[in-house]
Parts: C-alpha cells; structure tokens; sequence
C-alpha cells in the first residue's frame, strides 16, 4: 500500500487575499492591544518600587552596600520598563496617521466578506459617509466586533445567521450599528480574554477619533464624527 496521500480527496480551496488581509489587520491588532495592556498593568508597580528605592537611597546615603544594592534593583526595574516599551512599539498597529475615507464604504467591505448585509434609510444616504480614522484599526476594530457579536468565533451563532449593519449618517456623525439576525443566539463569554481584548481595541480606535463605540450582548455601535466638508463642496 502507498504512503502517499491521494490528493484528489483533499480538494484545493484557493483563500480570499481580503480576508487573508483582515486576519491579518486581526492578529495584529490584538497583538498590539495586548503589549498594551501589559505595560499599563506594569507600570504602575515599577513605579512604586522605583520610587520607594531612590527614597531609601536617600535615607540609607551612609550605607554604602544598601544604596548599591538598591541601585541594581533601581537598574533592574528601569531595564524592565525598557523591554516594556520595546515591546508595545515592536508590535506597533493603528498607530499611522488618519486618513479621509468613506466610512460606509469599508464597513460595508468588511460586512460582505463575512456574509452581511447593510440597511441604510429608506431615503438613502443623504449626507456624505466620509470620516478621518486610522484604515487599518478600523477595519480591525469592525472584524473584533463582529467576533464580539459571536461570528467567526467557536462560540458563534447557528447556520443561517447573517451579520447586519445598520447605518445613518446625519448631525456630524456617522452611525453604524452591527447585530445579528436569525439562528440561535448563543451566550457569548464576553470574560474571555481574547474577546476583552477585542473590546479595548474597538473602542480604542473609535476614541482616537473622537468616537464613541457601545458593545451589548446584542449590539456593537460606532458614533463617529463626520469629517468636515471638502473645499468649494456642499455644506
């Protein structure tokens, strides 16, 4: 008997590049978010014993062996506050300069590519859907909401549901409102740790440009200011 696979029984399926390049946004986003979080949640503590040893240095200025003892735990948590720092600017992401897009138009992108559907007015888009925000994080931020809304995720919703995107835009601001319809809607375990990242990483990109993002069991809403009119075009 052969010890060669046949490879006719393993059909080739070839991968979307746009959603290859949204995992890609994906991963790296979270990656980010997660130095992130590590040295805000260190920080703090070498601070205090950052602190408290240049303070003792001080009180103990006689005691040569203390002081240099205290000067290698001093060197030993600035190294560490170094590696932290290396670390958040080696996994770098959203961190580029805005850009002027359409707002609506990428949502819409990221929506199709997982199977969505997007209702805008009866009466259509009467304003411009145009917003300054960083490209990448948003497109990120769009796919961690909808992995927050339970598609995607091994603790996703039952076939035939559709993600949907419901979207106004009016008053300086752009409203895009995800959900999900039809199937069974599961519990999702919005405490694990993958999914909090993913929050803090939305709501990050809408609070850089001066957003706001609301995530509920059923819902994830972005409010985000429209930008501002182009010149010698329509107010």
């Amino acid at each position: 008997m052969s010890s060669m696979l046949d490879q006719s029984a393993f059909p080739f399926f070839p991968l979307d590049p746009d959603r290859e390049r949204l995992a890609d946004l994906e991963r790296r986003s979270l990656l980010a978010e997660q130095a992130r979080q590590q040295a805000h949640h260190l920080r703090t503590p070498l601070s205090v014993i950052k602190l408290i040893s240049e303070t003792l240095q001080l009180d103990l200025f006689d005691d040569r062996s203390h002081r240099e003892r205290l000067q290698r735990l001093l060197g030993a948590a600035s190294t560490l506050s170094n590696g932290l720092s290396d670390a958040v600017r080696s996994t770098g992401f959203g961190d580029g300069p805005q850009q002027r897009l359409d707002g609506l138009a990428v949502a819409a992108d990221v929506m199709r590519l997982h199977g969505g559907r997007v209702v805008t007015p009866d009466d259509g888009m009467r304003h411009s859907t145009e917003i300054e925000i960083e490209p990448d994080s948003f497109e990120a931020a769009l796919v961690h909401c909808l992995r927050f809304l339970g598609i995607g995720t091994d603790c996703g919703w039952s076939r035939g549901s559709v993600p949907v995107m419901d979207c106004e835009a009016g008053e300086g601001r752009l409203r895009l409102r995800l959900s999900v319809e039809g199937g069974f809607s599961p519990d999702i375990p919005t405490e694990r740790a993958d999914l909090q990242l993913m929050a803090l990483a939305a709501e990050r990109c809408a609070r850089d440009c001066g957003g706001t993002l609301t995530l509920t069991a059923e819902s994830a809403t972005f409010e985000l200011p429209l930008a501002p009119p182009r010149e010698g075009s329509a107010a």
